[in-house]
């Protein structure tokens, strides 16, 4: 078993490396061919019913930093690129690109006849404001950083300029990017989700409340959103690469992320696709009665991890974090609790991600080590040290017994720890903000196939999803020298390095990279799962093989769009 997880590690990292990294040749042009939507035997028509774990906190493309919101946003927007199912990028708005010799200028032709969800044309001056909208000088948002680059940003979020000189509109349908150093990434940076197109008049029109009731150009349309309950999309007739199969998604709200009710659910035929949770993957595996349904195993882009804040106290002593790190048997929890074929962690990065280093140590379970480690800070058994909030968003099972582990571990230490649960995701969310939490549960995926993506967003001083508040210099040089580094190799050895620094600061413990395990209704058809997880499924290109309009379990929709 062990060579085996080996070798798939081995060819999920050649993978990435022959398919995502590989620079685009100077001047070549990339094209995409509309998608044939007529096939022998498919049926229209339908509703898909989704789990979503809670309430996004913005649909807003702009604003997006969790997997909620992210979940939703791609079904009703297009950016310029998109990946395909091995992650490549490719066309989406954009129909074809190139580069300047010196990479330095990117020019997209864009697809004429594309519209909003209004019935507006798509111009490249939208392209224009989207991009501008994240270097908004009010606010830091997810990818300001990286849109620094771009020649006049920085002037532009001081004030000094009122547009930004690198972003242009050479015509209606031609748009350019003037960047004033090299940005490695960047065709890869648009395949996030904050950097889709949006309507300029909508947003001005709706002000705030277009963050709950999104315009786009994507294969859905937003109808509704009932908080705690669902959230509703009707397909675009009117969709550039053809009308989508189903006729309505449904994305069904567990705030907890309970898997457990889910599961429930979907054998009740409530829901179309389901995460199996933990406890139930020996029933699925050997049970009958579960082989009617389409199993898909896929591991991740993905790892989860025990936040410390550093900026409080005990928590800004590494060797306190070092000797939590020590006390905690992560690979017991994995195999024992979180299981799923969860791989147990060593560093941020996951396996297939370009950058992941088989050689990081890790932290193997070492009471002893961490007894000494917590009496050199001040600690002899615990004594002395304040009593711990532990919080988490995830109320599983799974994830409920694994807090319940490290509370032992930390007792065994002599340390005292209160299990706290948010509420919801967007309380959560501005108690990390906030800086209120001293250790929290969180899991980071992938929104594009780069190291950046984790790096930068999770260590980088400015990032405001930094949200241990690390704080190296080292490491922020290095991970904007990565960003300007073309050549490959030097760009990993960078984002290595940055590996090994933050191991032995520890601003969190890091706990495994999720194998996730979906179960599908027997009459789902056209599933397309890549390492990207559940969130970048197309599902304009699922369709129902069966789709038993007379139960009574189907979900009415009505479809009437909210404003």
């Amino acid at each position: 078993m062990p060579k085996l997880i080996c070798m798939m590690t081995l060819l999920m990292v050649l993978w990435v490396y022959a398919y995502v990294l590989m620079p685009p040749a100077f001047g070549v042009a990339a094209t995409l061919e509309k998608p044939e939507r007529q096939r022998s035997g498919v049926m229209s028509g339908g509703t898909f019913r989704r789990m979503l774990g809670h309430d996004p906190a913005t649909l807003d493309p702009a604003l997006l930093t969790d997997i909620y919101g992210g979940t939703v946003v791609r079904q009703i927007f297009n950016g310029l690129v998109q990946f395909d199912a091995n992650l490549r990028p490719m066309p989406d708005l954009a129909e074809f690109w190139e580069t300047s010799r010196d990479g330095l200028t990117w020019t997209f032709t864009l697809r004429r006849g594309v519209r909003f969800h209004h019935g507006r044309e798509v111009t490249a001056q939208d392209v224009v404001y989207s991009f501008t909208r994240l270097l908004n000088p009010d606010q830091s948002l997810p990818v300001t950083e990286l849109f620094k680059s771009i020649q006049g940003g920085n002037a532009f979020i001081q004030g000094k300029t009122q547009q930004v000189q690198g972003l242009k509109a050479l015509d209606r349908y031609t748009f350019q990017i003037v960047l004033e150093e090299p940005l490695a990434h960047l065709l890869t940076v648009l395949g996030l989700a904050n950097t889709v197109v949006v309507p300029q008049e909508m947003v001005e029109k709706l002000g705030e409340r277009f963050a709950r009731a999104p315009v786009g150009t994507g294969p859905f349309k937003f109808v509704r959103w009932q908080p705690t309950q669902e959230i509703v999309l009707t397909a675009n007739d009117q969709y550039y690469a053809g009308r989508p199969f189903l006729d309505t998604v449904v994305f069904k709200i567990f705030v907890g992320v309970k898997y457990e009710e889910a599961f429930a659910r979907f054998l009740q035929g409530e829901l179309d696709e389901v995460i199996i949770p933990s406890g139930k993957i020996d029933e699925v595996l050997v049970d009958p009665a579960y082989r009617k349904f389409q199993r898909i195993r896929k591991p991740g882009l993905n790892t989860l991890y025990i936040g410390f804040n550093m900026q409080m106290k005990p928590f800004d002593d590494r060797r306190v974090r070092q000797a939590f790190n020590y006390a905690v048997n992560t690979q017991a929890i994995v195999q024992e609790i979180t299981r799923r074929g969860s791989l147990v962690a060593t560093g941020i990065l996951p396996p297939g991600m370009p950058g992941y280093d088989p050689d990081l140590p890790g932290y193997a379970y070492h009471p002893a080590k961490a007894k000494r480690l917590l009496t050199e800070a001040g600690y002899p058994n615990g004594a002395g040290f304040p009593r711990v909030q532990l919080w988490s968003i995830g109320q599983s099972a799974s994830s409920k017994a694994e807090l319940r582990a490290y509370q032992a571990y930390l007792a065994d230490l002599g340390v005292q720890a209160d299990i706290r649960f948010a509420s919801d995701w967007p309380t959560y969310k501005a108690l990390l903000e906030q800086g209120e939490l001293p250790m929290f549960r969180l899991v980071w995926y992938a929104d594009i196939p780069d190291p950046d993506n984790f790096l930068s967003p999770l260590l980088h001083s400015s990032s405001p999803t930094n949200r241990t508040f690390y704080h190296n210099p080292r490491v922020d040089q290095l991970l904007q020298q990565a960003r300007k580094t073309v050549d490959e190799a030097q760009r990993i050895a960078r984002y290595r390095e940055v590996q090994h620094i933050v191991h032995d600061d520890a601003p969190w413990i890091i706990q495994h990279h999720a194998v996730l395990n979906y179960l599908y209704q027997p009459y789902v058809q056209g599933i397309e799962v890549s390492l990207l997880g559940k969130r970048f499924i197309p599902l304009q290109k699922i369709w129902l093989k069966k789709y038993p309009a007379e139960s009574t379990t189907r979900d009415t929709i009505d479809v009437k769009p909210q404003r």
